[in-house]
């Protein structure tokens, strides 16, 4: 990389700026960014260890308990009355879902 430095400041001095030195440019670089990111990785506390999920019971929102303690017939008839909003398709889907569990 010293000598990539070297040769792109000899092109500036002599005012030889082209595609090469540009793509030179680039690549020291990225050769830069990489080495200053191993470096922060580096520093980063080595100790962190992993931990296994653990389960969790999932937790409702309390509007949520009136459907979730209803029967599925009752759930039925609370979709029946409280259409949520839906796209026209899905709410076509949903009539015909209906219409078929007559």
């Amino acid at each position: 990389m010293k000598k990539m430095m070297e040769q792109t400041e000899t092109d500036l001095v002599n005012k030889r700026l082209t595609e090469e030195t540009i793509q030179r440019q680039r690549q020291i670089l990225t050769r830069l960014l990489e080495a200053e990111k191993s470096a922060r990785e580096r520093d980063q506390d080595t100790k962190r260890e992993a931990q296994a999920a653990q389960n969790h019971p999932p937790v409702f929102p309390p509007a949520f308990e009136k459907y979730k303690a209803a029967a599925p017939s009752q759930q039925t008839e609370l979709l029946r009355r409280q259409q949520p909003t839906l796209t026209p398709y899905y709410q076509q889907k949903v009539s015909e879902y209906f219409q078929k569990s007559k």
